[in-house]
Parts: structure tokens; C-alpha cells; sequence
């Protein structure tokens, strides 16, 4: 069974399923390498995901090991007010009042 178009080509039985073979698995590669590129993709996506979350895990530790809490500050904060309370108190307290008159007369 023959069919002709308008150029005079005859189109068989046969060459038309080899056209529609050759382009079925055409398609099925490049739907197989898409498929491939998406796969890859979620992998380096969930890689990368992985990466981060490791890294945020390491800055969580390392902020938690080296910074205080509020009370800790307060403490350390009423802890150094109170020496230099003790070390104003040792020195006379007025000293810095005596020290300034003595400077400003000539």
C-alpha cells in the first residue's frame, strides 16, 4: 500500500513505522536524559540542603558554648561593679575629686 504526496514521494507501510520508530525512540532517550538531569538535580539540591544544615548545626554549638546568658552577664556585671565599688572605696573615694583640684591650681 502505496501513498504518494504532491513531490511525487512515495510513502510505504514500512518506511512510515521506521519514521515513527526512529522517532518514539527519539523520545524516549530525551525523556530518559531529563528524567536523568531532574534526578541529579534533587540529589545535588538535598546535598547542598545537607551541607547547610551541618553548618547551621556547627554555628548553633559554637554560639552556645561561648556566649552567656543573661543571668550569667547580670552576675558577671554586679561581680565587676562591686570590686570597682571595693577598689573606689580603697583609693579614698574623693581621690579623683583632690587629684582634679590639685591639676586645675596653678
Amino acid at each position: 500500500m502505496a501513498m504518494s504526496s504532491e513531490n511525487g514521494i512515495k510513502i510505504t507501510g514500512t518506511l512510515l513505522r521506521l519514521v515513527a520508530m526512529i522517532v518514539g525512540v527519539a523520545a524516549a532517550y530525551f525523556l530518559t536524559i531529563q528524567s536523568l538531569r531532574v534526578e541529579l538535580a534533587a540529589k545535588a539540591e538535598s546535598s547542598v540542603v545537607e551541607k547547610l544544615d551541618k553548618k547551621l548545626d556547627n554555628i548553633e554549638v559554637i554560639l552556645n558554648e561561648r556566649m552567656v546568658s543573661k543571668e550569667q552577664f547580670y552576675q558577671f556585671s554586679n561581680n565587676i561593679e562591686t570590686r570597682l565599688s571595693r577598689i573606689e572605696y580603697r583609693l579614698g573615694g574623693t581621690t579623683g575629686d583632690k587629684v582634679g583640684k590639685s591639676q586645675s591650681k596653678p
